[in-house]
């Protein structure tokens, strides 16, 4: 797939530097001294670089060449203290950065790249998962979710997160997350189900072309949930667990299941069993189709042990040419969690490092400029041969940033390229 200019690093950073120079600044002109571009950018760049320090380094190299990286390759003109930063962070919107996430996605759109993704029917997976990023017993502000155990309360802030995921691909493409937060005036607290029903429509309005198959935990698979989306022409494949779906789980054992076996590489019996025109549950007349996976594993002794490995709730066609597509598909709903939290949260991201916690956006903002920068690592990954190569000689992604950190605090490049060119050379040794 031929590679577009405006997937490359400067372009990428450039369409985020135009949405951030059109954010409204409502602080007086005669009390400003670093812009919210500056600030926004700069904080990307932590997040990116995956260094809280980074700062500090990009002015002593300021100081020893009289220009930095942070200027040649994040275009930032003016770096903010840390506790500036923190302040003018705080009193952005960053709803306002969902039109940035908008922009990436249509950029993959345009240049072809995200007719890979995919999957039944010229549709893409999109999965939803909750994810926690703040917990504190003190800090706090009147959005955050409050949980009380033994007269001890905590504190947190919580997130629904979207992401474009392929059973084939590594790869996922995050999107714009809604925020679960308290509201002035509401009475009951927010909570994962309420604000996907508020990014759902974000979604729709912000990619009308973008036909959708959802995927998302046991708690989704309800039919208030479900007839929303049928009412608005989407599929969706849940998750469904017996502790939720008691009267689904107790029709299921009853009911004779079509099936599909087939053996894996490792000698493991794998079937896929399928049934139709289900009810959900006792309370509705909702029908879904229900997909069961079985893994029957040989033991030592002789024996064979089988696990139920999921079972799901669509309103997709089943059949026995698409059953194995079908649970692949579903099961790629962990990709949120493996490819995605795992990695903003272990791999060095620190997505819940408590980088401020601020009176009103700063946790939120903080949140969003992470999984911003994890979107451009993933463009990056997807179609840039530079950045390819450069993590391709290393040996983990971990090690792969440290060599970034390095060069990126050690001297200037005019480029992001450039600078991974280097690492190559460098890590390659000469010929």
């Amino acid at each position: 797939m031929r590679f577009k200019k405006h997937l490359n690093f400067s372009s990428l950073i450039s369409g985020l530097s135009e949405y951030l120079l059109k954010i409204p600044d409502t602080r007086r002109q005669s009390s400003i001294n670093y812009s919210v571009h500056d600030t926004m950018l700069s904080g990307l760049a932590c997040m990116y670089i995956q260094s809280p320090s980074l700062l500090s380094y990009q002015k002593t190299i300021l100081n020893k060449y009289n220009k930095n990286n942070l200027q040649t390759q994040f275009k930032v003109n003016g770096m903010p203290k840390e506790t500036e930063m923190r302040e003018i962070i705080d009193s952005v919107d960053g709803d306002q950065l969902a039109v940035v996430f908008k922009d990436y996605l249509t950029r993959l759109q345009r240049s072809n790249n995200l007719k890979t993704y995919r999957f039944e029917n010229n549709k893409y997976l999109v999965t939803l998962d909750g994810t926690q990023y703040f917990s504190s017993k003190t800090i706090h502000c009147d959005a955050c979710l409050t949980q009380e155990t033994k007269d001890v309360v905590t504190y947190s802030h919580k997130v629904v997160q979207a992401a474009l995921v392929n059973p084939l691909i590594k790869q996922v493409v995050p999107l714009m997350p809604e925020e679960i937060k308290n509201t002035d005036g509401s009475k009951k607290q927010d909570c994962e189900i309420n604000a996907a029903k508020r990014l759902i429509p974000k979604i729709r309005k912000q990619h009308p072309r973008l036909s959708v198959i959802y995927l998302a935990d046991s708690i989704y698979a309800t039919s208030p949930f479900i007839k929303d989306l049928l009412e608005h022409d989407e599929d969706y494949v849940f998750r469904v667990k017996e502790g939720d779906h008691k009267a689904l789980f107790k029709t299921i054992k009853d009911l004779i299941f079509q099936k599909k076996e087939t053996v894996d590489h490792t000698g493991r019996r794998i079937i896929y069993k399928w049934a139709t025109d289900v009810t959900l549950n006792n309370s509705s007349d909702l029908k879904v189709n229900v997909l069961q996976l079985f893994i029957v594993t040989p033991q030592k002794n002789g024996s064979k042990k089988s696990t139920r490995a999921g079972v799901w709730v669509t309103n997709l066609d089943v059949s026995s040419q698409n059953i194995e597509w079908l649970v692949k598909g579903a099961r790629s709903r962990w990709k949120i969690e493996n490819e995605c939290f795992n990695t903003l949260k272990n791999q060095g991201c620190q997505i819940e490092h408590n980088y401020g916690h601020g009176e009103k956006n700063l946790c939120f903002n903080f949140y969003v400029l992470t999984v911003l920068s994890f979107l451009l690592h993933q463009i990056l990954e997807l179609v840039v041969l530079s950045y390819q190569e450069a993590r391709k000689i290393c040996r983990t992604l971990r090690e792969f940033w440290e060599w970034v950190r390095v060069f990126f605090n050690m001297k200037v490049f005019d480029s992001w390229e450039s600078m991974l060119c280097e690492i190559v050379i460098t890590k390659r040794g000469p010929p």
